[in-house]
């Protein structure tokens, strides 16, 4: 009888599909809406959104109100006229991405760390929270620059002049937000009150339609005891809101603060305590602990540009991304190297439905002393 002979082949562990990676990397940037309150904020409200497609991210606001004419017993014939309410707003999509490699020595030496996901674990897991690290940073930045490759974040609609309309507390808006000036006045007019600028009066919609709120809290116009931050920024803060509520209907949902802003508010509030601890918000439910001053949510991260505060309307900001989730990976092998490939990638943008949905609290005039 012949005899059996039973041949051993060298075990090889099966290559995940990168479907299975995508899975992993998604479980794995999940935790960023505890680490990140504008992302978390964002995720929570459903203005995060996925497969979105194009050359370039385009929407269209609306910029201008048609009026109505007094009229007084039968009708009487007057013009028809054809309105133009909207103009076409353009964003490119902005990319970021991070590379690592693994030799095949390296890969030799963990052969035996629960296959492959075990090595690849820990490789995923450190890029995909240095990726998240940095990403979140971006939420704050001027992607408008000139030569900027960056996502248009907060800075890219809120640039000024310098100094503040004339009798008005709010700095002169001057930028260029997706293809559409932020300067008050390029289209309708206005009417201040006596003794006091814009945005006290009445006027056109289209005069502020694409113009933030910027308030300077070192103005001598909020009439704090000392023209700094510490003694006036309840005023700037009301200011802002104040005028938001009249002129764009819009409530901010929360004011984010550098660190260095928020420690000097809550050192000037001390004695009179009326900061509140916030009971119930997507961000207490998320893990976040923030405070609240006159309805208004009050928070920090990491990234905030030193000493200015924001006002967001979180309704009116939108995330959109190319792919099916914020950060995918890819995988491939050099074979002249036998090195494995390994990126993760995000094509993305940020976008508002006009920049006067949103303010920012900054020091335009020198601090008094």
């Amino acid at each position: 009888m012949a005899e059996t002979t039973t041949t051993t082949h060298i075990a090889t562990a099966a290559r995940p599909a990168v479907r299975a990676l995508n899975l992993y990397i998604r479980d794995e940037i999940a935790p960023i809406d505890r680490k990140s309150v504008f992302m978390g904020e964002m995720k929570s409200r459903g203005q995060v959104e996925f497969n979105k497609g194009g050359n370039q991210l385009e929407f269209r606001p609306t910029l201008k109100r048609r009026t109505i004419n007094p009229i007084s017993g039968d009708p009487t014939a007057g013009a028809f006229k054809r309105t133009t309410v909207k103009k076409i707003a353009q964003l490119p999509w902005r990319g970021y991405d991070l590379r690592e490699y693994r030799t095949r020595f390296e890969e030799l030496v963990t052969q035996g760390e629960a296959g492959y996901f075990g090595p690849m674990a820990k490789i995923l897991k450190g890029l995909s929270k240095d990726f998240l690290e940095d990403f979140r940073t971006k939420f704050y930045i001027d992607g408008g620059a000139t030569g900027s490759k960056d996502m248009h974040g907060l800075e890219s609609w809120f640039g000024n002049t310098g100094s503040c309309i004339t009798d008005s507390v709010f700095a002169d808006p001057d930028d260029s937000y997706a293809g559409i000036d932020t300067d008050l006045g390029v289209t309708g007019s206005w009417t201040a009150e006596s003794g006091n600028g814009w945005p006290t009066g009445t006027g056109d919609v289209e005069y502020h339609s694409w113009s933030p709120f910027i308030v300077d809290y070192n103005n001598t116009g909020l009439e704090g005891s000392t023209t700094n931050w510490t003694n006036q920024w309840e005023y700037a803060l009301n200011q802002a809101v104040t005028f938001m509520e009249i002129l764009q209907t819009v409530t901010p949902d929360i004011c984010l603060m550098s660190g260095s802003l928020l420690t000097k508010a809550k050192n000037s509030l001390r004695g009179d305590q009326r900061f509140t601890t916030t009971a119930d918000s997507n961000l207490t439910r998320l893990g976040y602990k923030t405070l609240e001053f006159n309805g208004i949510e009050i928070a920090s991260e990491y990234g905030i540009p030193t000493a200015v505060a924001y006002l967001l309307t979180w309704e009116k900001l939108h995330l959109w991304c190319m792919q099916s989730q914020i950060i995918e990976v890819e995988e491939d092998k050099d074979i002249r190297t036998g090195e494995k490939l390994t990126k993760l990638s995000s094509y993305c943008q940020l976008w508002t439905d006009s920049p006067a949905y949103h303010g920012k609290l900054e020091a335009i005039s020198t601090a008094g002393t």
